[in-house]
This record gives C-alpha cells, sequence and structure tokens, in this order.
C-alpha cells in the first residue's frame, strides 16, 4: 500500500509540472483553452488516484451567467471536485498567495487569471476582489472557500470571511452554495497518502442578492452547508447560535 501511495504521489505531481508548465505559456494567448487544460488535468489527477466525483445538482445554472461559487473546505482535493462538478463553467478562484509559491504550480496560477489574496496586506486584498469582481463584468464565475482554509476537525465549518460576500453585493452576482463531501477521507489534512474512494458534491441553487444584505447571506450560505456536509450536532448548533463572519 505505501508503494502504491508513492506511485499515486509520484504521478499526480509529474501531471502537475507539465499541465502547470503547458497552462502557464498557453494562459499568455488564451485563458479559456487554459482552463480547458486544468480540467484535464484534474482528470488525469483524479484517475491516478482512484478516486470519482458524484455531483447532485438542486438547481439549473445558465453556464453563460457569472456566479460566485462558495464552498466548504476540507481536503486539497476539494479544488478538483469542483472543477469537475462545474465542466461547464469557466471558473477563476481567489486563492491564497502562499499558494503562488509553489515551484511551477504557483507561476501557472498567477498566469491563468486567477485571483491571488494576501491576507495580511488589507490594501491589496481589496485590490484583488475588485479584480474578482471586473472578471464577473465579463462573465466569468469566481470561486471562493468562505472560511478562507480548510475547515476545523471532523468537518465542522469554520467563521465565514465577508469579502467573498461584499464581491457578490457590489456587482449583484448570485451566490450558488456548494458542499463537498468525503475529500478528506481521500486526502486528509496532514497529509499525501491519496485514498481510493467516492467525493460527493451538491450544487445547491442560486441565492440572488439584491435586497438582501451581507448577514442574511451568511446565514444562508451556511445554513445549506450545515444541511449537507456537517455532523448533526453542528446542524443543531447552527439553529441556536448567530452566524459568524470575520
Amino acid at each position: 500500500m505505501i508503494l502504491v501511495s508513492i506511485l499515486k504521489l509520484i504521478l499526480v505531481g509529474l501531471n502537475t509540472i507539465v499541465v502547470a508548465s503547458i497552462v502557464g505559456v498557453v494562459a499568455l494567448f488564451d485563458e479559456r483553452a487554459a482552463y480547458r487544460m486544468c480540467q484535464l488535468w484534474v482528470r488525469i489527477n483524479l484517475l491516478v488516484g482512484g478516486v470519482r466525483v458524484r455531483t447532485r445538482r438542486l438547481a439549473t445554472l445558465d453556464p453563460k451567467m457569472p456566479y460566485v461559487f462558495m464552498s466548504n473546505h476540507r481536503s486539497q482535493f476539494d479544488v478538483l471536485a469542483v472543477i469537475v462538478a462545474l465542466p461547464e463553467f469557466q471558473l477563476r478562484w481567489v486563492a491564497k498567495v502562499e499558494l503562488t509559491r509553489v515551484p511551477v504550480f504557483g507561476w501557472a496560477l498567477r498566469r491563468s487569471g486567477h485571483i491571488i489574496i494576501d491576507r495580511s496586506d488589507t490594501t491589496q486584498a481589496v485590490r484583488s476582489l475588485r479584480v474578482a469582481e471586473l472578471r464577473m463584468r465579463e462573465g466569468i464565475s469566481v470561486m471562493i472557500f468562505p472560511e478562507g482554509t480548510r475547515g476545523g476537525p471532523d468537518g465542522h465549518l469554520l467563521p465565514f470571511k465577508k469579502g467573498g460576500f461584499m464581491m457578490a453585493l457590489d456587482t449583484g452576482v448570485p451566490i450558488v452554495p456548494m458542499a463537498v463531501r468525503h475529500s478528506d477521507k481521500v486526502l486528509p489534512r496532514g497529509t499525501w497518502r491519496i485514498a481510493s474512494g467516492d467525493i460527493e458534491v451538491v450544487v445547491g441553487a442560486p441565492i440572488p442578492v439584491a435586497g438582501v444584505d451581507r448577514e442574511e447571506l451568511v446565514r444562508r450560505v451556511r445554513a445549506f452547508l450545515l444541511e449537507h456536509v456537517s455532523p448533526p450536532h453542528d446542524v443543531e448548533a447552527g439553529r441556536r447560535v448567530a452566524m459568524e463572519v470575520r
């Protein structure tokens, strides 16, 4: 089993280096083509890992419209699962600046039009969110993990960051909540051992932002995630306590 895990890791690493190198160049000429290559990268990594993504949609989405997609975050494989679950969308990710320091991958991330956030620099973070708003006005959908990082033990949701919700309000773009389940069993936090298995993604209905304040949007997204991914006692707690926003 250890040898299998090592082989998976080597193949995923090689796939990432090769595809990221090509994506970084292609993105100079055609961002959309570069993203389609990212989708191929994802499918190869899932195949190597023996991982399947099962998607359930609760409403019809218009691929010609921009959305702010928001998901819980448990594992590095969440990114792969979301990309597979939304094949018809050109997604640009709101990613933390630390990811750009990963050799080759970070270079491709910057080249591909994704939105890089430096949480230690408020001015830069605000500027990056303005870039995200411009991308949405161009019809590009944005993907964000509102917790800001991978969630707590046993899938407990962390308090939400406010930036993604303000971005949706400023542009009038609907929010689509997404629940990712079992990705932490495929690649648990703190390990690089990829286990074969299924990841489930539940894509919710768009939440209109017109006439709704930030706190209500947070409540609706959090309630969706509590219903679809959290332990039962978290669901009950979510009914009793006010939503936390940072």
